[in-house]
Formats: structure tokens, C-alpha cells, sequence
């Protein structure tokens, strides 16, 4: 045996071990916090480092690459950040009990340096994807001062021994699978990925007078599962009860007759994630309801005080996307791929800053010089002041706020599918198949709180 070996079989010191167990304890814990984050985004909440365009922790949790990371483990990577301090964790524990016990501690030393040279090699990766992004993520930063105090920490303060890296590694995977296995069984259900949009709403048939009559809407009303039912007997008696108010200013732009027995208006903000998933089922809806049924409206409600004097500015002074995508989308709804190129901004969401909305919206009909004009124009400020005046008379708690024939509505597309194929009538025969209502919070009524 060397004298490296037989130097951690002799009482050594804890001092190294008892600064990586709360260095894993912090790592943890910020994991944590920045998971619980992300779940407030995905809800379409604010998040507490969405400082500004540049300085957002949310541009980098919703990048391409994080997406693929959370496809691929199933749960995102804050959660693999958890995995990876709780290994810490577990093995500074274990080095803890084997140099009280006066055992040797090889095993979890040499696990521990295996741990923090893991996180090392993935921090320039991370790095890399958070810089093409082109934000900063606060958070992030944090977690990388932490991997690197742990890597000087394991390196520098633990013993080591040659000839041993076959039980650490057995024990690093050993913690690392166990860990990963206690982190993934709750986080799957906390992270599972919204449903594809259209999921709920029945496919295309082949002849769609059968989707307006009575029994057709009985029979999808009937088909969807429990939570589902209750959840559209809950909006439907909201909608019921509230008042109906007109219109306080005339369609710019209408997809559908302006005679169709259910109109839809619905207000927008280009980062708020639940805005992305009504413009995808809005998508899907006009392709699955009968012809001349509906009609809709879009309108702008930017979640910035830069450009909409009811919130409060999120940064700096500079064009936000938020200010930039209402202005755009206003200024493209004479142009024949409107809905097209609208639904391309949403698609672009997780990447979105103000060049590349200007190149999603120039990208069509509307040449750049023109749309440039246009969003610096007077008018366009008037027409923007007009939707968030006439989306301020909802008193609604967040975006998307959607409005059906002068009511607040649930933006759930198989709430509105419903409505449609009711032609408009909350109190259609077809349902009182739904379950009794249940009292729903006002904060649910429309929207969510940004």
C-alpha cells in the first residue's frame, strides 16, 4: 500500500468535508429555487431575475437547448443541478462518517473530486448556451461560483491516493443514479410538458355540418376526461355570469365574418408563455370549427410600462421585445400573412429579442424600410393606446386575456371550441352533461398574473 493510501486510512481532517457538505447544501438549494422559478414561468408568472432583455435568467431556461435537455432526462436542467448537489451532498456525508469512524475515506474522497470535475466540464457548455442566447443569466452565474469554490475545495483540501478511482466511481454512480431517481419520480410530474396544441379538441371530420348540431358537441363534451369537464363547467358558469359589454372599438384586422355568431377578441404579450399556447390552439381551433363560426380579433397588451402606461417598465429605456413585437404585430395587420407571421413570432418565443422579431415580421409582405415607418409613426402609438384602453375595461389579472361576444373568457381552447359549437349560447342543452360548477378563484378567471 502507498503511503497516499495509507495516509486516508489515519484520522483526517473534516474541516474539507464539512465546507463541501454546505457548499452541496447551497448548490441544492439554488437548484431548487431556480426549478421552483421556472415552474412560475411555465404558469406565466414573472420570475425574480427577469431584470431586463439582456439580464434574464428566462431567455436561457426556455433556449433550444434547454428544451432538449428536459425532452431528453425529463426533467429541465435545474434539475439536473439538483441531481448534482445532492451527489455532493451524499458523498461529503459519507467522507464525514468514514473519517469519524476512523475508515478510509478514499472512496468518497476521490467520488467527490470525480463530482466537482463533472460540474467543471459542464460549466463552459452551459456557459456557451447561455452566450448564445445572448442573455445573462444571474442565477446561472451563481450556480457557476459554486461548482467552482466545491472543485477548489475537493481538489485542494481532500486527501487523494492512487489506485482508487475504481470504488469512487462506483460510488459516484451509485449516488449519482440514486439521486437522479429521487429527483426525476416528483420532478416528471412537476415539469411534464404542456399537450400539443389541439389535444383536446377533436380532429378534422370529413364533413363539418356534423360537427354543428347538438349531438356532436354532446358527444366531445362527453369524451374528455373528468378534470377536463369540471374544468369547463367551472368557466362556463363565470362566463354565464358575467356582463356583457360592447365593443369599444372597431376590428383592425378580423379573421372570419363579422356576422359569426361567436367573436373573439383576445390581448397578447409576446414573452408571456401562455400567450405562445392560446396563439398555437387559436391556430388549431380555426382549422377544426365550422366555417363562418367564428371570428377573431387580436389585440396587444405588452406586459412593459415602456409602451403601456398600465405596467410598470421592466428595464431600461431601450425598445423592449415586448414594445417592439405589439408595435410589429399592429403594423402587419393589413398584410396578407398576418396570422402567419403572427404565429411565427409566438414559435420564435424562447429566442425572441427586438432584431429578431423585426426579422420574423419583415420576413413576409411588408418590406423592412416600410415596417420601420410604420412602428415609429404616431398612429401606431394610437392604436396600441387603443387596445390596452380597451383591455383595461375587463379589470383582468394577466395575459391572455380573451373576451367572447363582450364576456371575459377562460382561454382554453376547449372551452371556446364549446362555445363555437354552441353557436355562442352558454346555456345550449348539450351542456348540462358537464358536473355541477365549482367556485374558481377570480385570479383564474382570465389570464395569468404577471
Amino acid at each position: 500500500m502507498s503511503s497516499k493510501s495509507s495516509s486516508l486510512n489515519a484520522p483526517v481532517s473534516s474541516r474539507a468535508g464539512v465546507a463541501l457538505l454546505v457548499l452541496g447544501l447551497c448548490a441544492s438549494a439554488l437548484s431548487i429555487f431556480q426549478w421552483s422559478q421556472l415552474l412560475t414561468l411555465r404558469a406565466g408568472g414573472a420570475t425574480v431575475c427577469g431584470v431586463s432583455e439582456t439580464v434574464n435568467c428566462e431567455t436561457v431556461w426556455n433556449s433550444p437547448f434547454a428544451t432538449k435537455v428536459h425532452e431528453l432526462f425529463g426533467i429541465p436542467i435545474a434539475g439536473l443541478g439538483l441531481v448534482w448537489g445532492l451527489v455532493v451532498v451524499a458523498l461529503s456525508a459519507l467522507y464525514l462518517a468514514r473519517a469519524r469512524s476512523g475508515r478510509s475515506v478514499a472512496p468518497a474522497s476521490q467520488g467527490l473530486k470525480l463530482a466537482a470535475l463533472a460540474g467543471v466540464l459542464a460549466v463552459p457548455m452551459f456557459a456557451v448556451v447561455s452566450f448564445q442566447a445572448g442573455a445573462v443569466c444571474p442565477t446561472c452565474l451563481a450556480t457557476y461560483a459554486l461548482v467552482a469554490a466545491i472543485a477548489g475545495v475537493a481538489w485542494k483540501g481532500l486527501p487523494s491516493a492512487s489506485g482508487e478511482w475504481g470504488p469512487a466511481l462506483t460510488w459516484a454512480v451509485g449516488t449519482t443514479v440514486a439521486a437522479f431517481i429521487a429527483v426525476s419520480l416528483p420532478g416528471r410530474s412537476l415539469s411534464t410538458p404542456p399537450p400539443k396544441a389541439g389535444a383536446l379538441l377533436p380532429p378534422v371530420a370529413a364533413s363539418t355540418s356534423e360537427l354543428s348540431t347538438p349531438a356532436s358537441l354532446e358527444a366531445y363534451l362527453r369524451g374528455l376526461p373528468a378534470d377536463q369537464q369540471q374544468f369547463l363547467s367551472n368557466a362556463l358558469a363565470m362566463y354565464r355570469n358575467d356582463t356583457p359589454k360592447p365593443a369599444a372599438a372597431p376590428a383592425r384586422r378580423r379573421y372570419g365574418p363579422a356576422d359569426a355568431p361567436v367573436k373573439i377578441v383576445e390581448w397578447t404579450d409576446s414573452k408571456c408563455p401562455h400567450c405562445k399556447s392560446l396563439v398555437e390552439e387559436l391556430a388549431v381551433l380555426k382549422k377544426r370549427v365550422p366555417e363562418g363560426k367564428l371570428s377573431l380579433e387580436a389585440r396587444q397588451f405588452p406586459l412593459d410600462g415602456a409602451c403601456n402606461p398600465a405596467m410598470q417598465r421592466r428595464g431600461p429605456d431601450a425598445p423592449s421585445v415586448r414594445c417592439v413585437a405589439a408595435k410589429a404585430q399592429i403594423c402587419l395587420e393589413g398584410a396578407t400573412d398576418y396570422w402567419e407571421l403572427r404565429e411565427k413570432l409566438f414559435a420564435a418565443q424562447a429566442m425572441l429579442d427586438t432584431e429578431r422579431v423585426m426579422e420574423i415580421a419583415s420576413s413576409g409582405s411588408v418590406p423592412r424600410g416600410q415596417l420601420d415607418a410604420c412602428m415609429a409613426s404616431s398612429e401606431t402609438a394610437a392604436k396600441l393606446q387603443e387596445d390596452t384602453s380597451y383591455a383595461l375595461r375587463y379589470h383582468f389579472t394577466g395575459t391572455p386575456l380573451v373576451v367572447v361576444n363582450g364576456r371575459m373568457a377562460m382561454p382554453s381552447a376547449p372551452f371556446l371550441y364549446a362555445l363555437v359549437m354552441a353557436d355562442g349560447n352558454p346555456s345550449a342543452p348539450a351542456f348540462d352533461v358537464l358536473p355541477p360548477p365549482r367556485a374558481m378563484p377570480r385570479d383564474d378567471h382570465a389570464g395569468h398574473n404577471h
